[in-house]
């Protein structure tokens, strides 16, 4: 027996497809309606044994406007959010047999869920790993015990969300059927 968990479950697939990165945005704010949903994907995102090994930041207005001085490239200076995920290791699942942590890990699922309610939700978003780390610990004046894994930019892309094909490699290439 199969579970519909969607009514139309090729909404979901629509939603993937339109997801990409965004690097220009329209200077709109998000509603607040939108922003609480989507931070609540982050909230109820899963994590390793349920631990929550995370704080995220959304950062908006005045300090937005101070994480122009963070960002490599300009297209970001335009997004009115920008999302900080952080990993707090100590707090993580270790696994046994190497003791491996997953903070990083399930911050990564937290963001990729946040990237896919905005779709969602019309937004654009992008994943940037290329910033000032110090610049930004120094602005949202992180504990020593967290560590800045990406920020998300969010916003209204000045381009639509259409689906589109990506240039991905073939699954005979990057997947092992046994």
């Amino acid at each position: 027996m199969t579970a519909q968990l969607c009514k139309d479950v090729s909404m979901f697939y629509d939603i993937l497809g339109r997801r990409k990165s965004v690097r220009e945005f329209m200077p709109a704010p998000i509603e607040p309606d939108k922003l609480e949903r989507i931070m609540e994907t982050i909230r109820r995102s899963p994590s390793a044994a349920n631990c929550q090994p995370w704080h995220f930041y959304i950062i908006k207005d005045d300090l937005r406007r101070q994480f122009d001085t963070v960002f490599f490239k300009q297209g970001f200076y335009d997004a009115p959010v920008v999302v900080a995920g952080c990993a707090i290791p100590d707090r993580s699942w270790k696994r046994k047999c190497d003791g491996k942590q997953y903070a990083w890990v399930d911050v990564t699922i937290a963001l990729t869920e946040l990237i896919l309610s905005a779709t969602a939700e019309g937004l654009g978003s992008c994943w940037v790993a290329s910033f000032d780390m110090d610049k930004a610990r120094e602005l949202l004046k992180l504990p020593p015990s967290y560590e800045l894994v990406s920020l998300v930019v969010l916003g209204y892309p000045k381009e639509p969300l259409e689906f589109e094909e990506k240039n991905r490699k073939p699954k005979e290439e990057i997947m092992t059927v046994l």
